[in-house]
């Protein structure tokens, strides 16, 4: 049991690690405007091609909107398109 529950802990060790190098790497990625690697597009709006992804434990949106705006914001899976305020102006 204790060699099973070691296995557990160095799995989630090793996802852990990842989940940190990956953010690391499109954090990097996302203050340079630049679309990011280790992330899923799980939407895009029709504002004029505003793309969201996820990536593992974080999201990224990727604005383009019809009134010019055009950024990239990252964050927490909690991050809405509408926590924006610049969007809205």
């Amino acid at each position: 049991m204790k060699k099973f529950l070691k296995v557990i802990g160095v799995v989630l060790a090793m996802i852990v690690f990842i989940g940190i190098l990956f953010f690391a790497v499109d954090y990097s990625r996302v203050q340079k405007q630049e679309k990011p690697i280790f992330c899923v597009n799980i939407s895009t709006y029709r504002d004029g091609g505003t793309k969201e992804y996820w990536g593992l434990g974080y999201k990224v949106i990727d604005f383009h909107t019809l009134e010019g705006y055009d950024d990239i914001k990252i964050g927490s899976w909690f991050m809405t398109y509408s926590d924006n305020e610049e969007i809205r102006k």
